[in-house]
């Protein structure tokens, strides 16, 4: 186990000063701000290298255009973005060398949890960021929570959290962010530089945070400070022998008198059952072979004596309580178990029992197993007892085909729910057949259970083929709707927004539904968001509010200014389009009448008329978003309220979610269903959820499922394979104080 020692920070309070030791803190204010020459040497290489591999790489024309500006304007402005950074961490720094250590959060960007869903922008910086943060803190490990213990010393402060931390990444990564947002390219390019900052700056400060606990430690701050990390506990190796000897002495140590506490145990599992279920009575005798506890090995006569007895109580499996209560269950395994424990009292082979006794144990505590799957598994309790007794690489060797079907039969039953066709479920009746086979005709010949294995295997690709077979459909049309939505008419989505109950002269309405709208079709299909795509757009909008009521009046300055090139670019359009002269000039006239100066007076239906066009303002800004960036898959999810914590490490968990995966997911009744990660559509635009069933439960964008996972909405269900996690939780289970056990 982990023996370094926890420091009591309270023992170092006559240490703390009141007063910020400005001195240290300048000194490493300095050491933070010297990093950077370098570290902006290297990111501006890899920058410049990086935006021409992505401008040769990408077949489309126009693409590769932007990469090359961008690759231009970043030559022109580093030196203006290097300045930037050195300046905003240089300005922090020397707040924090005078001791303030609250001053950067004075300009903090938006945090993560106070943005709403329609703030993409800002969403995707406040992403990058965090993402930056958590993945230096993270890999710094215990260096970064023995850094900030010992900046507690220096400010005087003993309760600072990571963001309260003077030097810690986030402060980097903002200046960094916002140096970059003043270049002359798209905020997709800003992202993609930000991430290369990301991957130059985290050896740096992972090397600021080590050399500098190194150089606190000279200075006397905290040097006796240790840190146990949790993730680097001493654990057992689950695919080593010893592990099972361990497991059999704390076994031992748990059932004859040896265990922590001093007190006896006059038998059975001492604790009361596995996993604090209160379950336990196996009367286990003196631990497992090899262990070193009490008790003697079996003789090879003795032995095939019991083979027989197991099979003769083997038989019963037949008799398995029918009523799926799960007490009734746990009550006839245990006798099942104790009937063997009887026969094996005293001898080595004892803990054997009680290792396999604990795994069924926990496969009926299994929260991700239905009733009717826990029933079926718990008659495989005997036969997997006698594959123990029989071959000891059942608990060392991960391939054992015994061992392969447990695991492999409990991860086909995690998202498997009873409906009202359980008579022809082709799983739960392949399942029973293999089951009720192996403890009728199970005896001693190990090779049962690879012609099992076998089987199931087989029975699982039927299985899934069926499901495939009633999954594809819908999965094809979301494809084709995704499709569909990349390939959206945006000039139709343009037009139809800006013209949204608009009252316009008939031969305008005619001009812009059809005329302007087949040039901007035309200018998005062959240039694509270009400079002519958006001026087309600017030109229709100008129109419509050239049109709006009283407009020559509230505002004759911007309307005269207007007019010449507005006319002009309607005319050049016009000419693009291709129509006949006589149309371009009957067109152009009836442009030239709806401008003719009006000069009514001023009356009360001005106000109306404003009012018609804010309307106007805000439609024309719906619609320009559409000019700007196409709208977003549509996804059936509901408004998640938020919670107060960092979406960062959700984002980056659901970039990892692979099809097949099984989560709880409560719906909006509270309502828990499990489903399947079926479909991801799009690259992570939309993730559709199913049943065993194969039908759709729940549908999520990247950012949606991120806030439900946060929110406890969706839980992902562990699957590891069921022997694996059971042996895992067996040895922390095992190896806590006997006081924390209950």
């Amino acid at each position: 186990m982990n023996t370094a020692k926890v420091t009591d920070l309270r023992q170092h309070l006559s240490k703390v000063p009141h007063k910020a030791d400005t001195a240290r803190l300048d000194a490493l204010s300095r050491r933070f701000v010297a990093l950077l020459p370098a570290l902006l040497d290297e990111f501006f290489v890899a920058s410049d290298d990086f935006l021409f591999r992505l401008a040769e790489k990408t077949t489309d024309g126009f693409e590769s255009g932007a990469y090359f500006d961008s690759l231009r304007a970043l030559r022109l402005e580093k030196n203006s973005i290097r300045e930037a950074i050195i300046k905003g961490v240089k300005t922090y720094t020397d707040e924090v060398a005078k001791g303030q250590v609250e001053a950067e959060t004075t300009d903090a960007a938006p945090k993560v949890t106070e943005l709403s869903l329609i703030e993409d922008d800002t969403l995707e910086r406040g992403l990058a960021i965090d993402s930056f943060t958590n993945r230096i803190l993270e890999r710094s490990g215990d260096q970064w929570l023995a850094f900030r213990e010992r900046l507690g010393v220096l400010t005087g402060r003993k309760d600072l959290n990571n963001e309260q931390t003077p030097f810690n990444p986030e402060v980097l990564g903002r200046m960094a962010m916002s140096a970059l947002e003043g270049g002359n390219w798209s905020l997709k390019t800003t992202l993609l530089l930000f991430r290369l900052f990301d991957q130059k700056a985290v050896s740096k400060l992972l090397v600021f945070y080590q050399s500098n606990n190194n150089w606190l430690i000279e200075e006397g701050i905290l040097p006796n400070l240790k840190l146990i990390n949790a993730s680097t506990q001493n654990r057992p190796d689950m695919s080593s022998s010893e592990t099972f000897e361990q497991l059999g002495q704390m076994l031992s140590q748990r059932m004859y008198g040896e265990h922590p506490g001093g007190q006896a145990q006059p038998g059975g599992y001492a604790g009361g059952g596995f996993s604090g279920s209160g379950a336990g009575g196996y009367n286990a005798g003196a631990g497992m072979a090899g262990s070193g506890g009490q008790g003697v090995m079996v003789a090879a006569d003795a032995l095939q004596a019991l083979m027989g007895n197991l099979t003769r109580v083997q038989a019963q499996a037949s008799a398995a309580p029918v009523s799926l209560d799960l007490g009734e269950m746990k009550l006839w395994a245990q006798a099942q178990a104790q009937q063997v424990t009887a026969q094996v009292q005293g001898t080595q082979e004892a803990g054997t029992v009680s290792l396999v006794a604990m795994l069924f144990e926990y496969i009926l505590d299994d929260q991700k197993l239905s009733a009717h799957m826990k029933q079926l598994m718990a008659r495989m309790q005997i036969p997997i007892i006698k594959v123990a007794l029989l071959d000891k690489e059942f608990f060392t060797e991960s391939e054992h085909s015994a061992r392969l079907l447990l695991n492999r039969m409990a991860r086909a039953a995690t998202g498997w729910q009873p409906d009202e066709h359980l008579e022809d479920d082709v799983l739960l009746d392949g399942m029973e057949r293999i089951v009720t086979r192996l403890n009728h005709e199970f005896e001693s010949d190990l090779t049962m259970f690879d012609s099992a294995l076998s089987e199931f295997d087989d029975l699982k690709a039927e299985y899934d083929a069926v499901a495939q077979a009633r999954v594809s459909p819908m999965v094809e049309a979301e494809e084709t709707q995704f499709k569909e939505h990349q390939n959206q008419d945006r000039a139709r989505l343009f037009m139809e927004a800006l013209l949204e109950g608009e009252t316009l002269p008939e031969d305008a309405e005619h001009l812009l539904k059809r005329h302007w709208y087949r040039l901007m079709r035309g200018i998005y299909t062959t240039h694509g968001e270009g400079k002519a795509w958006k001026t087309s757009a600017r030109i229709a909008r100008e129109l419509v509010w050239s049109l709006q009521p009283n407009i020559q009046v509230t505002e004759s300055t911007r309307f005269a200014r207007l007019l010449p090139n507005l006319r002009s670019g309607l005319h050049d359009g016009l000419k693009a389009l291709g129509l006949n002269e006589g149309e371009r000039d009957r067109l152009m006239s009836a442009i030239d009448e709806w401008h003719q100066p009006r000069h009514q007076p001023l009356s009360e239906s001005v106000w109306a008329d404003q009012e018609r066009l804010d309307a106007f303002t805000e439609r024309s800004a719906r619609a320009d978003e559409l000019v700007e960036q196409p709208q977003p898959l549509p996804v059936d999810e509901p408004v998640i309220q938020h919670k107060p914590a960092d979406l960062t490490y959700y984002m980056d968990m659901v970039e990892t979610f692979e099809t097949g995966a099984w989560f709880d997911i409560e719906n909006q009744s509270g309502k828990i269903e499990r489903g399947c990660l079926t479909a991801i559509v799009g690259m992570g635009s939309k993730y559709i959820f199913t049943d065993h069933q194969s039908n759709k439960v729940a549908e999520r964008s990247a950012i949606g499922l991120a806030m439900a996972l946060r929110n406890d909405g969706f839980r992902l269900v562990d699957d590891a394979p069921l022997f694996d996690r059971m042996i895992d939780t067996l040895v922390s289970e095992l190896g806590e104080p006997e006081k924390t056990r209950h």
